[in-house]
């Protein structure tokens, strides 16, 4: 009090000493940059939840695959149950993923995506504590339901996540290379688990990476809004369930019952009338659980296309060179692991270039481009010859995650930017399954070819040079010849490694041809972004930028005027 009137201690803004303006500036902008941070540590907390998730999903692919001789030989388990130890899981994951991408979209992608690892590791649980075929199958089953929950709301969650391009494409590089990482690393920790414990240590193992994930998801992932549309598609969820499931298990089936028999036809048949229902269900109820629209936008189904070929050619190539690795040349699960590293390390290294390319060049080229160097891959696998040691894998393992690296990346950044906010799970669903399918479409082609040229190598061979039963066991498969060809004379074991070769060669052709023909569809069909469109997209982006420094003064200042008030108000 001043002879008798009040004065405000702190003046306004503008009568502030410019050293006390200063301060208070910086005082703003302090915070400013605290929230900037927390918020920046918080995203990429939750990109590696989301990432770790998918290294879970797609490891679990191939980790299996080096414990099916222990099976065998401990639990007695017939081929017939180590195939479906194996396809549980895929029929599963395929079978149900347009269900999870539907539930993520309707009751939110975080709950969805934590009782998918909830899931995940109760089939885990399941399959390691089992003492007979069949429970290893069941929770292979469910751990397929966990996969199929797990990957739409943990892609459709990083959309929400990192809602500008720049940064979302960033964080899809990350997510794309882990599961790279998970399919090349899996034999590698599958064998080193079961150099050192038992089999179950793999389940374990699964279970024990997925409840670290559900703990740190806790605190770091963000609440998910849900959609607004409530109603859920429990029809459509049936039918896609029969459509894909009939689909997948028919493709899984086919080199073993033959692509001209009855099961075989009538499994498809079922497929396809489940389909043309869901599609006529669809039309009836636009907000069903497949949206069909999607499927006419080029900029969704062709990067979604080249995807799937990618996975027919990686998986079906992967499904003969483990056979390779420890068959042909002799290694050890483990050793057979840490000879796939090179692929890994080429998905991670080409993820990263993509991001630089995309600033570069159009989408379209960055994804031609991938599937002509997978196209490449393949070209190098039919050079194979008895001799060529591991040199030939070296060079298209490194070629081949080169090209899913850069077709992946680009082609699920193109997908995403496409769908609206209220179908991120059930695009991510949609796109997610038809990689699947072209995986289980490469190994079942690629076996095929590969069983029927080696079983006619051996007959025309060596059926005047075994017994009839050594005949059969060396010509059902290559592990069966090689078995028996080391311990019969030298030149049998010579003509089970040249009729495996030949089936190689003869395989990897399938590869080629729709590798190649692929690229030559999306060159042609998928329309690239002019360069007007693209300097608007990096004006808008730069724009933003330029936005924020300005918006943090405002906020500074508004700040420091209320500051002031409140210093008037005293």
């Amino acid at each position: 009090m001043v002879y008798g009137r009040k004065v405000a201690l702190y003046p306004r803004w503008s009568a502030l000493p410019t050293a006390e303006r200063n301060i208070r500036v910086r005082r703003g902008n302090s915070k400013i940059n605290n929230e900037q941070s927390s918020q920046t540590s918080r995203s990429i907390g939750a990109l590696v939840v989301l990432c770790l998730t998918f290294f879970l999903v797609a490891m679990d692919n191939t980790i299996i695959n080096v414990a099916l001789p222990t099976f065998s030989r401990t639990l007695g388990a017939s081929t017939s149950s180590l195939q479906w130890i194996t396809d549980a899981y895929t029929t599963a994951f395929a079978g149900l993923i347009v269900v999870g991408g539907h539930l993520a979209d309707r009751r939110g992608r975080r709950p969805t995506l934590q009782a998918a690892l909830v899931t995940f590791a109760l089939g885990s649980l399941l399959a390691a504590n089992a003492s007979t075929t069949a429970t290893i199958i069941a929770g292979r089953a469910v751990m397929g339901i966990g996969a199929a929950l797990a990957v739409p709301a943990s892609l459709s969650m990083l959309v929400d996540v990192f809602q500008t391009p720049r940064s979302r494409a960033t964080a899809i590089a990350g997510w794309t290379a882990s599961a790279g990482v998970g399919v090349a690393v899996g034999p590698l920790v599958g064998g080193a688990l079961l150099s050192r414990f038992w089999w179950g240590s793999i389940f374990w193992f699964n279970a024990g990476v997925a409840i670290a994930s559900l703990v740190i998801s806790l605190p770091l992932l963000p609440k998910s809004k849900p959609s607004d549309e409530k109603h859920f598609d429990l029809l459509g969820v049936v039918l896609s369930v029969v459509a894909l499931t009939s689909l997948v298990g028919a493709i899984i089936e086919a080199p073993t019952w033959g692509w001209t028999s009855v099961r075989f036809i009538v499994l498809a048949l079922v497929a396809m009338g489940a389909f043309i229902a869901t599609w006529i269900h669809a039309q009836r109820d636009p907000h069903g659980v497949i949206h069909w629209s999607l499927l006419l936008n080029p900029r969704f189904s062709f990067p979604s296309i080249a995807m799937g070929a990618t996975y027919f050619g990686i998986f079906g190539y992967l499904f003969l060179v483990t056979q390779y690795l420890q068959g042909f040349l002799g290694q050890s699960p483990f050793s057979a692991g840490v000879h796939f590293l090179p692929a890994a390390i080429a998905v991670v290294i080409s993820s990263g270039i993509t991001r630089v390319l995309e600033e570069k060049v159009s989408t379209r080229v960055i994804t031609v481009i991938g599937l002509l160097v997978l196209a490449a891959a393949l070209v190098e696998a039919m050079r194979l010859q008895v001799d060529s040691g591991y040199t030939n894998a070296l060079i298209t393992l490194i070629l081949g995650g080169t090209g899913m690296g850069l077709v992946l990346t680009t082609g699920t950044d193109t997908v995403m930017a496409t769908l609206g906010q209220n179908e991120t799970g059930t695009g991510a669903a949609i796109n997610v399954a038809t990689m699947e399918i072209g995986g289980a479409l490469g190994v079942a082609v690629f076996g095929t070819i590969f069983n029927s040229r080696y079983h006619a190598g051996i007959t025309n061979h060596l059926a005047s040079a075994l017994p009839h039963h050594l005949l059969v066991v060396t010509s059902s498969s290559f592990g069966g010849g090689v078995t028996v060809g080391r311990a019969a004379p030298h030149g049998v074991l010579a003509v089970v490694l040249s009729s495996f070769v030949a089936g190689f060669q003869k395989a990897a052709i399938s590869g080629i041809i729709v590798t190649v023909a692929t690229a030559i569809l999306v060159a042609l069909a998928l329309k690239a972004k002019s360069k007007e469109e693209m300097t608007v997209e990096q004006d808008t982006i730069d724009l933003t930028k330029s936005i924020q420094p300005f918006a943090s003064e405002g906020a500074t200042n508004s700040e420091a005027s209320d500051e002031s008030e409140n210093g008037d108000r005293k």
